[in-house]
């Protein structure tokens, strides 16, 4: 299974709360399964900062593969940070990592949960093997746990939707009003290389989201603006559960993925945001881009890409778009954080 690629070596030359300079060498581009040892052996030499991004992000996966690539494949990569001496490790996680039941402002000290499905159990894996690695080690570690990542590329908050809006296969549950708590990708990004260069950051956890949260109805809004559609269609958590449920075992009949399963339906309708203080008073980060400002982006974005018109006409977004469903990210000048390993110089 081949996941993921992996920058060698990034020469940051310059980076603050605001801006980050980097001088990308796209010539150290290797393709391998993380899950395998051999594949990570050789490729830390001179290794300073391990970024680490790669997991399988998703609701219908099977519980095997979940966890052979989002927890296994953790412990593998830093044990191997720790042999070649790594000096510091940083864990992207989730959100998710606190659970669907809670309600209210979460903080980093908020305890995990582990109600959702495969994908929540193993975020939650992941963190401990990375905390552990720390407990017996010289290693630095940082887990960061990202809001509602969205923008040009974004499968599940940007191509997923629209592709089930145009079918008319999208609902939210608990009728519109779940919370949301988008983050634009370059809010991100600029969050984790902070997270991987600031020297107070060891040893710490970081929410990275938005100030608060919006309703879900608000957030699917313009998708169907885009589209030219009326909505959101609005439903009960009940029924939405139901209706994921039978989608869910028609899928597997099928051989197919059902992304809007139960455990989806639940995550939409959760009444939880999240502090980010503690990246606001450490790291000095705040999101920059408002939403209008996101989506804008991200319109521009699927035009660019023929998007828009494939939805319209009815055409796979990849016989438009190469590699564009593979893609759970894909941001600008920053996007080179966002590979699993990373030397920062």
């Amino acid at each position: 299974m081949s996941l993921y690629s992996k920058a060698k070596s990034i020469e940051v030359l310059h980076i603050d709360n605001h801006s980050i300079v980097v001088n990308k060498r796209p010539s150290d581009i290797v393709q391998g399964d993380i899950a395998e040892p051999d594949t990570i052996a050789n490729l830390l030499e001179e290794c300073d900062v391990i970024v680490h991004t790669a997991a399988l992000v998703s609701n219908a996966m099977e519980d095997s593969d979940m966890w052979r690539v989002n927890v296994l494949a953790t412990r593998n990569l830093i044990s191997a940070a720790k042999k070649h001496k790594v000096r510091r490790f940083v864990q992207i996680s989730s959100i998710v990592a606190y659970g669907n039941s809670a309600e209210g402002e979460l903080d980093e000290d908020h305890p995990v949960h582990a109600d959702g499905g495969s994908y929540v159990l193993t975020k939650l894996a992941s963190e401990h093997a990375v905390l552990a690695a720390q407990a017996n080690s010289d290693i630095e570690v940082v887990i960061v746990r990202p809001g509602d990542a969205y923008g040009p590329g974004s499968r599940p908050w940007i191509i997923a939707p629209l592709e089930a809006i145009a079918k008319n296969q999208f609902m939210l549950p608990a009728k519109g009003e779940g919370f949301f708590r988008p983050i634009y990708i370059d809010d991100l990004v600029r969050g984790i290389a902070l997270a991987a260069h600031h020297p107070d950051a060891a040893g710490e956890i970081f929410n990275l989201s938005c100030e608060g949260y919006m309703r879900t109805k608000d957030y699917f809004a313009p998708h169907y603006e885009w589209l030219g559609k009326k909505g959101p269609m609005l439903v009960s958590t009940k029924l939405a559960l139901r209706v994921s449920a039978i989608a869910s075992k028609i899928a597997d009949l099928m051989g197919n993925l059902n992304e809007a399963s139960p455990a989806t339906v639940v995550q939409l309708a959760t009444k939880s945001w999240f502090s980010i203080k503690k990246a606001e008073r450490i790291l000095g980060w705040t999101p920059e881009v408002t939403f209008d400002e996101g989506m804008k982006r991200s319109k521009q974005w699927a035009s660019d890409n023929g998007l828009e018109t494939c939805l319209i006409t009815g055409k796979e977004i990849t016989e438009n778009i190469k590699g564009l469903s593979e893609s759970l990210i894909s941001c600008s000048t920053e996007s080179t954080f966002f590979h699993s390993f990373c030397q920062f110089q």
